[in-house]
């Protein structure tokens, strides 16, 4: 099995917005091959997206997915994201 965490911090007023996107991961990400589990947490403006994968291509394939480079590509131009950080184990 393979896990990822990746941490997202919103910039002060933002939080809400950056969620948003963020929400709009869950299903789709869920319906990928080999997902076992996909969740979004909050704590005030940081935003924890964690995953279980049932095999090192699983996890491979969410991180190549189209729709999920599409969400952080325009969070990021959109300034909601100021700060990013992720892990894979």
């Amino acid at each position: 099995m393979q896990t990822h965490i990746t941490v997202l911090d919103a910039p002060p007023g933002r939080s809400e917005e950056l969620g948003g996107y963020l929400r709009d991961l869950l299903e789709p990400m869920r319906g990928l091959e080999g997902c076992l589990a996909f969740e979004l947490q909050r704590d005030r403006d940081h935003w924890q997206l964690s995953g279980r994968w049932r095999k090192p291509s699983d996890l491979d394939r969410y991180f190549r997915a189209p729709l999920l480079q599409e969400v952080l590509d325009s969070a990021w131009r959109n300034g909601v994201i100021q700060h990013l950080q992720s892990r894979a184990a």
